[in-house]
């Protein structure tokens, strides 16, 4: 059982973190704590902030909106996930970002100490539910390979693009 910290419970969010919870030990967060309501009766920890779900995570999942709202989830001052992210876990920002936001979030998890793979994912609600996403995924092939049970709990497909960044730039080709 592995120790996963998911933040960001939107549409998206709740639907993959679901798919986690009945085999891991989930904190969930979400700026909008009653999005949480499902996955704590289905036996999740609510997180007051990133950086407490963060603590003691193995694996880190960031799910939000866009390069703005990442920033703020993972850097915001005493809070955000970076403060709570442990040497050696591994990080999935797995939002639709741009490549420039991943390569200054990856320097900021280097400097932790800890790993991040830019892992956005294709599709939408009904592929989130039936674990069908396909994730495409930057970064370094041993991490991603580490990553690769907990994707496909929640995805169909796993595509290693490359180096750190290339998963958001596929995500971005996709959406054009």
């Amino acid at each position: 059982m592995t120790r996963i910290a998911f933040l960001g419970l939107g549409a998206m969010g709740q639907r993959m973190a679901m798919h986690l919870v009945s085999e891991h030990d989930l904190t969930v967060y979400n700026r909008t704590p009653s999005r949480a309501a499902t996955l704590i009766e289905a036996g999740a920890t609510f997180a007051a902030t990133p950086a407490e779900a963060a603590r003691g995570a193995e694996v880190v999942i960031s799910m939000v909106t866009d390069d703005e709202a990442s920033e703020h989830l993972w850097s915001a001052p005493g809070t955000g996930a970076l403060h709570g992210l442990e040497e050696g876990a591994l990080a999935l920002e797995s939002s639709t970002v741009t490549p420039g936001w991943i390569a200054t979030l990856g320097e900021h998890v280097k400097a932790r100490r800890a790993r991040l793979l830019d892992a956005p994912v294709a599709g939408s609600t009904p592929q989130a539910e039936a674990r069908k996403l396909a994730f495409l995924v930057g970064g370094d092939a041993d991490d991603v390979a580490e990553a690769t049970p907990i994707m496909e709990s929640m995805g169909a497909v796993i595509l290693h693009a490359g180096e750190l960044t290339h998963g958001a730039t596929l995500k971005l080709v996709v959406n054009a």
